[in-house]
């Protein structure tokens, strides 16, 4: 998954602000010392936003400061070790193999299959480490591609089985703790970042003749502005059900959350509608993830799988 559940950074305050990097940081680090210095890069805004809000609200959870600034920073040890923290660490190792894996099946061949060269190590042992993990994964990557293969047109429906695999991933990762208001959310939250993505994607996936749930069935396409313009109903209210489910199951979690209410409150309220503004103005903030870097997206990214 790309990177769009991001916060408006001039809302936060000082010490949400460093709160949040030193999260962000933190998820490098537990990647770097658990799956090598390679998987650090595949660290994206969602994982971070998972990693604050699970860490908000399970017995595992732990405060994270700044960091400490500084040359070579990827090279630090994390700071904090907890069980939560390597099970997330994982999860995002088995999601990227599972994007380049996808990346692959749509041809991007030679560049694909140099990324999975280079986190193989890093596959293999988060594989070994949580091999029902990446059953998960790759079950509902097959249930996903199934629906493609289909021409399924609805992209609530597409999200949703998008995010089916992360749902059953976080509910073992989080045993009795596991609610289902937590499902709900992290459900929807899944579904909007597969709208996002397929929105951003409009131009590349028509022009590769690749499937995307919102050209499914459509009679034309003039490039995504126009088609945005000319869909904005259909493609709101897709937006509009996933982002009203997003913020109604947050507000049930906050009474629960012993921490990072502020992080979480700009991120939900805040950094979620402007991110989708951003989009459907082909002004994306996606962070340059290892499959963006392989794919050559990292121009569509102003610096923002789960």
């Amino acid at each position: 998954m790309f990177g769009y559940a991001v916060p408006v950074d001039m809302t936060l305050s000082g010490a949400d602000a460093a709160a949040y990097r030193g999260y962000y940081c933190e998820t490098c680090h537990q990647l770097r010392d658990c799956y090598g210095v390679m998987s650090a890069i595949i660290v994206s805004y969602e994982m971070t936003f998972a990693s604050i809000l699970l860490n908000s609200v399970s017995s595992d959870g732990v405060d994270v400061q700044e960091p400490r600034a500084g040359p070579l920073c990827v090279l630090r040890h994390a700071s904090r070790r907890t069980g939560l923290l390597r099970k997330l660490a994982a999860y995002s190792v088995l999601v990227t193999n599972n994007d380049l894996i996808d990346d692959r099946l749509d041809g991007a061949t030679v560049k694909t299959n140099l990324g999975l060269l280079w986190m193989n190590h890093s596959i293999e042992r988060a594989r070994r480490d949580f091999p029902e993990y990446d059953r998960l994964i790759m079950d509902g990557y097959a249930g996903l591609r199934e629906k493609e293969a289909a021409g399924c047109s609805d992209p609530v429906e597409m999200g949703y089985a998008s995010a089916a695999s992360m749902v059953g991933v976080m509910r073992l990762m989080n045993g009795e703790e596991w609610t289902p208001v937590l499902e709900r959310l992290f459900l929807n939250l899944g579904a909007w970042v597969y709208i996002m993505d397929a929105i951003d994607d409009l131009d590349e996936d028509h022009e590769k003749g690749q499937y995307n749930p919102f050209l499914a069935g459509a009679s034309e396409f003039n490039g995504a502005r126009n088609f945005v313009t000319s869909n904005i109903y259909t493609i709101s209210d897709a937006v509009r059900t996933v982002v009203g489910e997003i913020q109604s199951a947050y507000s049930e979690l906050r009474p629960s959350m012993v921490r990072n209410t502020g992080i979480c409150d700009n991120i939900v309220y805040q950094g979620i509608p402007t991110t989708v503004r951003l989009v459907m103005d082909g002004r994306s903030r996606m962070k340059p993830t290892l499959t963006d870097m392989i794919g050559g997206k990292v121009n569509r990214t102003i610096g923002s799988q789960f």
